[in-house]
């Protein structure tokens, strides 16, 4: 099957080598030329596409591997020049504020898949692509009523392709909620705690397993991470609260050296972490 892709940083590429090892055709669209090249030198592409207009008219299939804003800005841009019947598959991180947005601009001549590798580095950029990352992760499928189920299907059939393991189809709010929770939520607590010290001693002198495993995503995106927060800000903020309660209350019962209650705060955390 051919195959376009625009944007070439880690998701896109990423998406590049798991679909070319698969035996599809991968074109490929980016602004960046030496990403281009970088990615066709090392077989993640078929063909380089260095004008988008040209790729539009030679690509009716196309991962949209670009941040939230920018996928508002490319159909602003270029939806008169898209051939109807495209089909367009993008894997942003937010999707309830991204679905309300492109649905202003009456997308009605193609289809528009709303989907979620959840899959990832601390690293960006095309040349940290890696197909592995995908193996046996979650990838997520909106439940959109505008979409055809025929599309939706070869969604799924491509994440199986690309050797992803539990393929999920729910609501836009279902996963931004979920994954605020997991995920979102996660980026903000690593980067506070990286945030939190300020002392001039030099910490990884003195650190091991739990802190490398907690603050390894803070090395991230501020751009791409800024536009999540902000556009998941509703979910991210009522996940924000809960656990800040739950903090409090580890906080409370340590202040007043309540052992007992405090024994049952990590207990519960255990049945809880064992259960899921």
């Amino acid at each position: 099957m051919k195959i376009g892709i625009i944007g070439l940083g880690l998701i896109g590429g990423s998406i590049a080598q798991s679909l070319k090892k698969a035996n599809h055709i991968v074109n490929a669209y980016d602004k960046d030329i030496n990403a281009l090249k970088y990615a066709y030198e090392n077989n993640y592409i078929t063909k380089v596409y260095n004008d988008l207009n040209d790729f539009l008219e030679n690509n009716n299939l196309v991962y949209l591997c670009l941040y939230p804003h920018d996928i508002i800005e490319f159909f602003k841009e270029n939806k008169s020049f898209i051939k109807p019947g495209t089909v367009f598959i993008e894997v942003s991180g937010i999707k309830t504020a991204l679905i309300k947005e492109s649905e202003k601009l009456k997308l009605n001549d193609f289809d528009l898949i709303f989907s979620h590798p959840i899959a990832g580095k601390e690293t960006s950029g095309v040349y940290n692509s890696d197909s592995s990352i995908f193996e046996n992760s979650n990838y997520i499928v909106i439940d959109y009523p505008l979409n055809k189920k025929t599309n939706v299907d070869l969604t799924i059939k491509l994440a199986k392709d690309m050797k992803f393991g539990k393929i999920s189809v729910v609501s836009m709010e279902t996963h931004d909620d979920l994954l605020a929770y997991t995920s979102h939520l996660t980026h903000l607590i690593s980067m506070a705690l990286v945030n939190s010290y300020d002392e001039d001693i030099n910490v990884l002198d003195f650190t091991g397993d739990s802190y490398k495993d907690l603050t390894r995503i803070a090395k991230n995106n501020s751009v791409l991470w800024t536009d999540i927060f902000m556009n998941n800000s509703e979910y991210i903020l009522k996940r924000l609260d809960l656990f800040i309660e739950q903090l409090n209350l580890l906080k409370s019962e340590i202040e007043n050296n309540d052992v007992v209650r405090l024994k049952n705060l990590l207990e519960n955390a255990n049945r809880l972490k064992k259960k899921y």
